[in-house]
């Protein structure tokens, strides 16, 4: 970010700091010591804030001098610095916009992450080198469902368990 970058960016922070408080600029004009137009020229990142005045506004506003400026590390990604430094431009009504965006992205991306539902473990019903029992395959069948998910009915199961039973027989030899 550019100084001119981080200049809007901090105006931004103020005025949003200020209408969180519901503020006016005059309110927070007369907190400070300035004229409500200064506070203004801040706002729109025109004027450049000296340190001394951050630490006015910042205790003005109940939040840390730190909160004005954007986050700087190693891991933010350049798709987000790029949001950051575009949005940043933006008139506040476009910022609303871009901020209702990603809070509907995000919105969906966990909704889609809590309908992806892990896989249920396969655990086999019985032992594939020993001989099948009655008990076993009626357990498999039982257990069994149609591929949408509903229940088998009485005349399918059997049908299952023939077709199992036949189906094991020739592999296996029979039982």
């Amino acid at each position: 970010m550019d100084d001119r970058e981080i200049n809007k960016f901090v105006g931004m922070k103020i005025k949003e700091f200020r209408k969180n408080k519901k503020l006016t600029q005059q309110d927070l004009a007369d907190l400070v010591g300035v004229k409500n137009s200064a506070i203004s020229n801040y706002e729109q990142g025109i004027r450049i804030p000296k340190r001394d005045f951050l630490f006015r506004v910042a205790n003005a506003l109940g939040v840390s001098i730190d909160e004005f400026f954007p986050i700087q590390s190693e891991e933010t990604s350049s798709t987000l610095s790029e949001i950051n430094k575009i949005s940043s431009q933006l008139e506040e009504p476009r910022q609303k916009i871009v901020l209702d965006t990603a809070s509907s992205q995000l919105e969906e991306q966990e909704k889609a992450k809590r309908a992806v539902k892990p896989k249920p473990k396969v655990t086999p019903l019985f032992d594939i080198n020993s001989p099948l029992t009655d008990e076993e395959l009626q357990e498999a069948v039982d257990e069994a469902v149609a591929f949408d998910g509903v229940p088998l009915t009485d005349r399918e199961k059997e049908l299952y368990k023939h077709l199992l039973r036949e189906t094991w027989e020739e592999d296996h030899g029979r039982g």
